[in-house]
């Protein structure tokens, strides 16, 4: 597809909230179908609606292959984080036009090793909407989490899984794919290396798990160079070369060297963040409904 630049001045008034929705979604969950069955949307409705967001702009924002995503253009990185922006406050606003009240307790638990972008702000915002909403957060490993909720001490939380694994339970819904990669302080080679030093994160992650089988499957000899459940603990150790971690592409930072086939990495599948809720009530499938689309757009 040729993208003419434009020379005349652009307003953006072209620009629909359904582009910008069909954009993130896209970029977030890493592909046409996925995104289209989140949004109720055909695979061509997505494609057409990002080819004019792309007319409009003038550049391409998603570098795509017979069909397949690749990844976000250097437009379209810079583009990403503005129109979540965007797509936030438009939802804070139609919300808060609705005047409709949420009141209760929410027992909500988060990952402590996965970041999640937005998810600090998004719960301060529905707090300043909802005064009479408590809501109370208990942070801890994703098998930690899943415990609490059969237990029935949470009344939602969001745990990570391997992407693909069904979710068509009425009480778990996917809030993000990210993908995985090997990471390292230098350029590192696995063939040469005799045993590789894990940075990784304690038992019962998901992430340590698949960095495990996958050295097991490669027959690849590896130790435990550094365990911690901080993901910052987790990138100071590999920046400071004290090994090789595995982190999704949303923790990568310009401290960190991504490793690639050429280094002789194995691939890894990609991971998802899931929301369970667990309590029933109109007030946790409100909420639930609001972390969805914050989370998302």
């Amino acid at each position: 597809m040729r993208l003419d630049i434009r020379t005349d001045r652009f307003d953006g008034r072209g620009i629909t909230l359904e582009q910008l929705r069909a954009f993130v979604f896209v970029a977030t969950h890493g592909g046409f179908a996925k995104a289209g069955e989140e949004l109720g949307r055909t695979q061509s409705t997505l494609s057409l609606s990002i080819k004019r967001l792309e007319e409009d702009i003038g550049c391409r924002l998603i570098d795509r292959r017979q069909g397949y995503v690749i990844g976000l253009t250097d437009e379209g990185k810079q583009l990403l984080p503005a129109a979540k922006d965007i797509l936030s406050r438009m939802t804070q606003a139609l919300q808060a036009v609705k005047k409709f009240q949420l009141r209760g307790k929410i027992a909500l638990g988060v990952p402590d090793d996965f970041s999640i972008a937005n998810l600090h702000k998004v719960i301060s915002w529905c707090l300043a909407e909802h005064p009479e909403l408590k809501i109370e957060i208990t942070t801890g490993s994703s098998p930690v989490l899943s415990a609490l909720l059969e237990k029935r001490q949470l009344d939602m939380a969001i745990t990570k899984e391997i992407a693909g694994q069904p979710t068509n339970a009425n009480n778990k819904s996917i809030l993000l794919i990210d993908s995985l990669h090997w990471v390292a302080s230098k350029a590192v080679y696995f063939n040469e290396l005799q045993e590789i030093p894990l940075v990784i994160f304690p038992e019962g992650c998901v992430i340590r798990k698949y960095a495990i089988k996958t050295l097991e499957h490669i027959n690849k000899p590896y130790f435990f160079a550094y365990v911690s459940s901080s993901f910052e603990n987790i990138r100071n150790a590999v920046e400071h070369g004290l090994g090789i971690g595995l982190l999704p592409r949303s923790a990568l930072t310009d401290d960190l060297y991504v490793l690639s086939t050429q280094h002789d990495v194995p691939s890894v599948p990609a991971i998802q963040l899931v929301l369970h809720v667990a309590a029933q009530g109109n007030l946790y499938t409100l909420f639930a409904d609001y972390l969805r689309r914050s989370l998302s757009e």
